[in-house]
């Protein structure tokens, strides 16, 4: 198993930073765009509390949410009520699954959290059918954004007071992501825009990874933190505005991959 982030402590309190369910409607347009049909079989990886797996079950797919957090599963079922889905506790990178059993296959703000992002794909390219979609959610901002430069600044940080990989272990960018589903052989149907993320003063960003809220801080040492955190808020405030709010992501997009039909 690679490196990967787990949210298991974090379940409780997951939805309120990224949202409980998708819309429907942006479900609705997903599935139009992959061309599955009511009663497609999709397979969410890295599901969380099933922000997307329970929108593609309300509107008819038959879902199946896989992630290796059992907490976070848990909250998905208790979010699903009536509508079907299927949960499994599982990694990406080991799919429990025979080929081609899925007309669809969900990663959505995931590939930058594990560090066999590309075995990942290579299992969903696996398991999807001739023809099956690949939705990609990237969510990760890029690096002219001013919130993804601070994270950085962290990371750049606690790296240089000893840790090798304080967070986000995966792929570093979306066009990493594009490269390598490429040369698997996925096809890009469409970009499906959704806008930009929810607005955050750079001031409250930095307080929430001082707190521990944010992911980046869950495997440096307290004595790291006690060290380099003063330092990120020095640089912080001899950089940016810091009361200046920033949409975070900038951009959110979906994109929808085509495995070649045999």
């Amino acid at each position: 198993m690679g490196q990967r982030v787990d949210f298991s402590a974090n379940a409780p309190v997951y939805d309120r930073r990224h949202g409980a369910v998708l819309a429907s409607g942006l479900a609705e347009c997903l599935a139009s765009g992959g061309a599955l049909q009511r009663g497609a079989r999709v397979l969410d990886v890295g599901a969380g509390t099933g922000r997307v797996a329970v929108a593609f079950a309300s509107i008819g797919c038959n879902t199946v949410a896989l992630d290796p957090a059992v907490p976070m599963l848990s909250e998905l079922q208790r979010k699903a009520l009536e509508r079907q889905v299927r949960v499994v506790a599982g990694e990406g990178a080991r799919l429990p699954f025979a080929g081609g059993s899925f007309d669809g296959v969900i990663l959505a703000r995931v590939l930058y959290l594990m560090s066999d992002w590309q075995v990942v794909l290579r299992e969903t390219y696996d398991v999807l059918k001739p023809g099956g979609c690949l939705f990609h959610e990237w969510g990760n901002g890029q690096a002219d954004e001013t919130w993804v430069q601070i994270r950085e600044k962290a990371r750049a940080l606690f790296q240089d007071a000893g840790i090798d990989s304080p967070f986000h272990p995966g792929a570093r960018t979306e066009a990493e992501v594009e490269d390598f589903v490429t040369k698997l052989g996925f096809g890009r149907c469409t970009e499906l825009p959704v806008g930009p993320g929810p607005g955050m003063t750079l001031r409250d960003f930095v307080g929430r990874i001082a707190s521990g809220e944010l992911s980046y801080m869950w495997n440096v040492p307290k004595q790291v933190q006690e060290s380099c955190l003063p330092q990120l808020k020095k640089w912080c405030e001899g950089t940016f505005d810091l009361e200046r709010s920033v949409p975070i992501p900038r951009d959110i997009h979906w994109t929808i991959y085509r495995k070649e039909a045999v």
